[in-house]
């Protein structure tokens, strides 16, 4: 074999990983934006703290807590905006405990998204506990919205108890119209229709206030933030019945990545197949 074919089946290898892999590791810098919980303060976000200390980070999550002073905030806002598609979910795992109830309903702990990080009164939607009434909802706004501002109970804390959640807001949308779906614990609990925000571009932010007088104290609140994310769906049908399409995307993006490495180990078997027939080919004949 020449190596002009030999230079041929190199490059055309190189092609070929290059069709496959590179919308992969293209898709993957848009797919998410997450905490990054392996590092302290995630420097990718701004932290803020008023009239008390910052989120602590505590290892495997941060710790998002009340306090015994008025005008008391503590957030991590993101740096960066993801894009969104038609299909794309705001999820996070955390641990909520209300050692005592506040009387103001401005005490409270939230996780959502946003377009807008400076007065917030863009489209926004995500998950609140209200502190005066041990509450988990999920929430709706929007300039769109004739009411602005919409939430839904989406469960009842015990007080005193620590307790876990897995939390998801899937966004879809299809035909001009978009829904919002919750799901508490993997349960779809609630559907809600939402203006079209396809294409803007969203921040994450985790946020605890209190704005109660001093002499409330909710210094035993906290919420315990493990993992939170927005993550890029591939566009599927809009479907109320309440299956995760997160789950559906997980899998999809294994596919792809199986199949993609897959078809490296033929390409490259191909390749050192080919390398060593070259080099029979080129070997001199022996002399009789």
């Amino acid at each position: 074999m020449s190596d002009k074919y030999l230079a041929a089946l190199v490059l055309l290898s190189t092609v070929l990983l290059s069709y496959f892999f590179l919308p992969l590791a293209v898709g993957e810098e848009t797919r998410d934006l997450c905490i990054d919980m392996s590092t302290v303060y995630d420097q990718r976000f701004n932290w803020y703290n008023t009239n008390g200390s910052l989120p602590a980070y505590m290892g495997d999550h941060y710790l998002f807590n009340g306090g015994s002073t008025s005008n008391m905030y503590q957030d991590a806002l993101s740096l960066a905006s993801i894009k969104v598609g038609k299909a794309f979910a705001l999820s996070a795992r955390l641990s909520i405990h209300i050692g005592s109830e506040s009387t103001s309903p401005r005490d409270e702990f939230a996780i959502f998204v946003t377009d807008d990080t400076k007065v917030f009164t863009g489209d926004e939607f995500g998950f609140v506990v209200r502190q005066d009434t041990a509450s988990l909802y999920g929430y709706l706004q929007s300039p769109r919205f004739y009411e602005f501002f919409k939430e839904f109970k989406l469960a009842d804390l015990t007080i005193g108890r620590e307790e876990t959640f897995n939390l998801k807001a899937v966004y879809s949308e299809l035909d001009g119209r978009a829904l919002i779906r919750f799901f508490v614990n993997d349960i779809n609990v609630l559907v809600h229709d939402f203006p079209i925000v396809t294409g803007e571009n969203l921040y994450l932010v985790i946020s605890s206030k209190k704005l109660s007088p001093p002499s409330i104290d909710t210094s035993r609140n906290y919420m315990k933030v493990y993992s939170t994310c927005i993550v890029n769906l591939p566009a599927p049908r809009i479907d109320i019945t309440g299956q995760d399409p997160t789950q559906e995307s997980d899998s999809m993006y294994q596919i792809i990545v199986f199949t993609n490495v897959a078809i490296l180990i033929v390409l490259l078997s191909m390749f050192f197949m080919m390398v060593r027939l070259s080099r029979q080919f080129r070997r001199p004949a022996s002399k009789s």
